[in-house]
């Protein structure tokens, strides 16, 4: 009797740990050696457009006296309706500023909803997603994209 219970408590604990180490693995190995907390598991959702906006990012950088890579801050994303290239575009600001937009095919997920919601972002510097150059990048801490309406 006693052999059955040990020998489950142990199998009970080969799993946990098995579980664990399986965790911990698959989080490792997406996450890039060079690369921070924040780059890799909390700020995910990428913008776009944030080459337009060097300029804003600059100042916001420079206003925040970091010379950290990552800057921690506040963006609001907002629908904007009006603007005349697309009616699904949302805009993210950060201090008031632009520093880009939603992706389109994420923007028209959000299609029909008045998006004003402020969340989590960071400003980091490197290669610019999708160009040849360093700057500025923006990633919200958005999980889903429902988390947005």
């Amino acid at each position: 009797m006693w052999t059955i219970i040990i020998t489950l408590i142990v199998g009970l604990l080969i799993i946990l740990f098995a579980r664990k180490f399986q965790n911990n693995e698959s989080l490792s190995t997406s996450a890039s050696e060079d690369a921070s907390f924040a780059d890799n598991v909390l700020y995910t959702f990428e913008i776009t457009g944030e080459h337009s906006y060097q300029h804003h990012l600059r100042e916001i950088a420079k206003a925040t006296d970091s010379t950290s890579k990552f800057i921690e801050t506040t963006a609001s994303v907002r629908s904007e309706p009006s603007n005349s290239s697309h009616d699904h575009t949302i805009r993210v600001e950060i201090q008031g500023l632009t520093v880009g937009y939603l992706k389109e095919q994420d923007a028209k997920q959000l299609a029909g909803h008045n998006i004003d919601k402020k969340v989590s972002a960071v400003i980091s510097y490197g290669r610019l997603s999708g160009q040849n150059e360093e700057g500025y990048g923006v990633k919200l801490a958005v999980k889903r994209l429902d988390d947005l309406r």
